[in-house]
């Protein structure tokens, strides 16, 4: 009996502290599901969910917030009874479903007096409760604005303060940021007793009239904003008039319309007042000054020559150009005259440069793209007619100078090669040799006074020849008479000793003298 007893008592032991264990598994882990963390953003709404996982029956659901020690029940769903609020939840308050496994809850118009603790519990049988907590944080999401500086930007000024960007009430304090990189930017914080801060951040800048219309950006961060906040600011530097006259190309004549010069300024604040003068002689009649420009309506004189002055002010001061204006001659309108094709290079040239036409800048583009292409042809047709002048010439004095074959008095005379060979063209007959019988020319003998100049005598003494007298033969030929020799006995040149029996070897020269075929003269 005792045995069993002790056994008995062992395993009713063994049950409790295994519903002991249950019940606590269940009440510290349990099937009861939230979000450890969450935050909510001040006025606007924040979802507390809330699932419970059980197999036993739930009797009721709830949730209650932790104040100091103890929780308050601010909303509970009953089956039977319906749902029913705490008095500061009761018209921004409901559960986001019917069902008694979803606890879920929507808070609309979240204060500061929302954050803490929040616990979401369901009643069960026979388990009893079960539950879970979830801490809420409360964000302030900043105000931004962006401002400009308390003082105007001034060109050449020391650093003012260009704009200031302001993230005003957030929770936790945002962090404000610049783009640009013009300049430098300070920032300061002030807490408030419902924890919020406000962030000023000062953007510093030396003004300078080039940056002006600039563009800075003001960016600020906060944990609230779904994305950061970017407000752009334009840079508004002001300066003094930069001023500048445009209209004159130099080219203004006597009788020339629709002339006009222009005054540019450049100011900030916008010019209040433009005017136009001149710094030497009378101002012309017929003027007229409209809008920032001074027209030329009537034909140009040599009056309106002179300096002309522009000025321009606003409230930070004046500034002026001038410009010196010129009135030129007319132009001369009489076209050059046209020259003939048939004309020769040289003869365009000399007619060109005879005649000087004064020809404005105004004109001179035109009479260049008009005669540009007479003046290339005619330079072209110039040089074509010298170098063929040039090639006539050479060949007329080669050909002369090939006609003339040696000096007959120095008897330098070099044949041409073709008539070293026989040709039976130039051959003489025997009886137009010589009129004088063999024996007349053994006969003669050469004086002083005969003025003979013997050609053709040879040295051999058994020759014929060598004893030939020609009698002023060359005389008929030339206009130099033979009479003009200083030496009255001239010497016989034989170059060979050989016997000419054969008439057939003389050959007649260009020039009507008679050479052998076999002599060579040096």
């Amino acid at each position: 009996m005792a045995g069993t007893r002790s056994g008995t008592g062992a395993g009713l032991l063994r049950s409790a502290l295994a519903w002991l264990l249950c019940t606590v598994y269940v009440s510290f882990a349990g099937p009861v599901h939230v979000d450890p963390h969450g935050t909510a953003v001040w006025g606007k709404n924040i979802t507390l969910k809330c699932l419970i996982e059980v197999n036993e029956t739930i009797t009721q659901i709830s949730w209650e917030k932790v104040i100091g020690k103890s929780a308050q029940t601010i909303a509970v769903q009953h089956p039977i009874y319906g749902t029913s609020f705490q008095e500061s939840y009761q018209n921004r308050t409901s559960f986001k479903n019917t069902s008694l496994h979803d606890a879920t809850i929507v808070i609309n118009h979240v204060d500061f007096s929302d954050a803490g603790e929040y616990i979401c519990k369901a009643v069960t049988f026979p388990l009893g409760n079960v539950q879970s907590s979830t801490t809420i944080t409360i964000l302030v999401e900043p105000t931004v604005s962006i401002t400009r500086g308390a003082h105007a930007l001034m060109d050449g000024a020391n650093e003012t303060v260009a704009a200031t960007c302001i993230a005003a009430t957030g929770k936790p304090a945002a962090e404000i940021l610049w783009q640009e990189s013009l300049g430098r930017a300070e920032a300061t914080a002030t807490t408030f007793a419902n924890k919020t801060v406000t962030v000023v951040s000062q953007y510093k800048l030396v003004p300078t009239r080039f940056a002006r219309r600039r563009n800075i950006t003001c960016i600020v961060k906060h944990p609230a904003l779904e994305s950061d906040i970017r407000y752009p600011f334009t840079l508004d530097i002001q300066y003094a008039p930069e001023v500048s006259i445009t209209g004159y190309d130099g080219n203004w004549f006597v009788g020339r319309r629709n002339v006009q010069l222009k005054c540019n300024a450049d100011a900030n604040p916008p010019p209040a007042e433009v005017k136009w003068s001149r710094l030497d002689g009378v101002w012309p009649d017929g003027l007229i000054s409209v809008n920032n420009s001074l027209l030329f309506p009537h034909p140009l004189t040599h009056n309106v020559s002179g300096t002309y002055l522009c000025r321009v002010a606003n409230a930070l001061g004046s500034k002026s150009d001038q410009k010196i204006i010129t009135i030129l001659d007319p132009p001369v309108t009489t076209a050059p005259p046209t020259i003939p094709q048939t004309h020769s290079a040289f003869d365009a040239e000399l007619t060109t440069s005879s005649r000087k036409f004064h020809i404005p800048a105004s004109t001179m583009a035109t009479l260049q793209d008009g005669n540009f292409g007479t003046i290339i042809g005619s330079v072209v047709g110039g040089c074509l007619f010298l170098i063929l002048l040039i090639v006539l010439i050479g060949v007329i004095y080669h050909k002369r100078k090939q006609t003339f074959r040696g000096d007959y008095f120095t008897k330098s005379y070099i044949p041409p090669s073709d008539m070293q060979k026989e040709s039976q063209i130039d051959v003489l007959q025997p009886e137009d040799l010589d009129p004088f019988p063999d024996s007349l020319k053994k006969d003669i003998d050469i004086k002083s006074s005969d003025h003979i100049y013997n050609e053709y005598l040879h040295d051999d003494d058994s020759s014929d020849w060598n004893h030939i007298v020609s009698y002023n033969r060359y005389q008929e030929q030339f206009d130099r008479p033979v009479n003009n020799y200083t030496e009255k006995n001239m010497p016989v040149v034989s170059r060979y000793n050989q016997n000419f029996d054969n008439e057939d070897d003389l050959v007649s020269h260009v020039d009507g003298s008679v050479i052998s075929r076999r002599e060579w003269y040096v």
